[in-house]
C-alpha cells in the first residue's frame, strides 16, 4: 500500500480509501439492501485494515447511521489503525452541529474522530456564507478545541468558487471534491490550489460510478478481456501526486482485494513531476 500526506493534517493515509457510502445505503450502484449486508461489510472492513488501508470516509447521512454503526462495530477494537472521516449536513445550525458530532461519535464508537467535514452536495455561495459567518463552522471549532475531532474539511461535488473560498481561507484542512478520468475540472486550479495551500485532497467517485465500464462494455465489450477499466480510472486519478486519497465505495471483500491489487501493482506507477512555473505536466 501506497501512503501519503494529507496535507497540514500530516496525516499518513494510505492512497486509496475506504468508501463508506454502499455500507449505508441500499442499492447503491447494484441492488441489496444495506442492513442485511451488515456483516459482509464487517468482514470487507477488517480485511481493508488487514491489507493496509486506514482512511474510512462515511456520514451520518449513510443510512441514517447506519454506515457510522458498522465502521464502529469494526474500530472498537482497531481504532488505532485507522483514521476516521465523516460529515455533518452543511444545512444545520449551531446547535444541530454539536448534536450531529455527538451522535457520530457514539455510533463510531469512539472519543474522536479525524475529520470531521461539512457533507455538501452542490453547495451554493450562500451555503458557503453560511456555514462560515453563522455559527456551523463555529460548532466545528468548539468541537476541536473539546477534543471530539482533530481537523475540518468540506467536500462538495463541484470544483468551483466555493471549493476555492474553502481552501484560501484557512479555515479547512481536508477539501473533497469529485475528480476522475471523465471529469476533470479539478485539475485546475483546486487540486494546485489546495496543495500551494498544504490542504488535503480527497477525491470522490474516481472510478467513475461505474461509467468507465459501462461504456467500454457497450462499445468494445471483447476489450474486457484484456484491460480492466477499474485500474485505468485509478491510475488516472493517484497519477496526480497532489491527490491524497481516492475514495472507492466498497462492501464486499472482493471489491478490496481488487482495490488493492490495483495500488499494489507496481506497474501502475507513473514517472512524472507537476511543473507548476511551466504550468503543466511533464511525463
Amino acid at each position: 500500500m501506497e501512503y501519503r500526506r494529507l496535507g497540514r493534517t500530516n496525516l499518513n493515509v494510505s492512497c486509496v480509501g475506504f468508501g463508506g457510502a454502499p455500507m449505508g445505503l441500499d442499492n447503491y450502484l447494484e441492488p441489496y439492501e444495506a442492513q442485511k449486508s451488515r456483516d459482509v461489510v464487517i468482514d470487507s472492513l477488517h480485511m481493508a485494515l488487514d491489507k493496509g488501508l486506514n482512511y474510512i470516509d462515511t456520514a451520518q447521512g449513510y443510512g441514517n447511521g447506519l454506515g457510522e454503526s458498522i465502521i464502529g462495530a469494526v474500530l472498537k477494537e482497531r481504532r488505532h489503525e485507522a483514521y476516521i472521516a465523516t460529515k455533518v449536513p452543511s444545512n444545520l445550525g449551531y446547535d444541530d452541529v454539536i448534536r450531529s458530532v455527538d451522535a457520530s461519535l457514539k455510533n463510531l464508537q469512539t472519543d474522536y474522530i479525524d475529520v470531521m467535514q461539512f457533507h455538501g452536495g452542490y453547495l451554493t455561495e450562500e451555503d458557503y456564507h453560511r456555514i462560515v459567518n453563522d455559527g456551523p463552522l463555529d460548532a466545528l471549532k468548539v468541537c476541536q478545541e473539546q477534543g471530539k475531532i482533530r481537523f475540518i474539511g468540506i467536500t462538495n461535488e463541484v470544483p468551483d468558487h466555493v471549493l476555492l473560498w474553502s481552501i484560501r481561507s484557512g479555515y479547512f484542512d481536508v477539501i473533497q471534491v469529485r475528480y476522475n478520468l471523465f471529469y476533470q475540472g479539478a485539475a485546475d486550479p483546486i487540486i494546485p490550489e489546495a496543495a500551494k495551500h498544504d490542504v488535503g485532497v480527497v477525491v470522490m467517485r474516481p472510478l467513475t460510478s461505474q461509467s468507465l465500464y459501462r461504456f467500454m462494455k457497450r462499445v468494445a465489450p471483447e476489450s474486457l478481456e484484456t484491460i480492466n477499466p477499474h485500474r485505468i480510472a485509478l491510475d488516472f486519478v493517484l497519477s496526480n501526486p497532489d491527490v491524497s486519497v481516492a475514495i472507492c465505495g466498497m462492501r464486499t471483500i472482493r471489491e478490496v482485494l481488487d482495490n488493492v491489487s490495483t495500488v499494489d501493482a507496481k506497474e501502475w506507477r507513473w514517472d512524472f513531476k507537476l511543473d507548476r512555473g511551466q504550468g503543466g505536466v511533464q511525463f
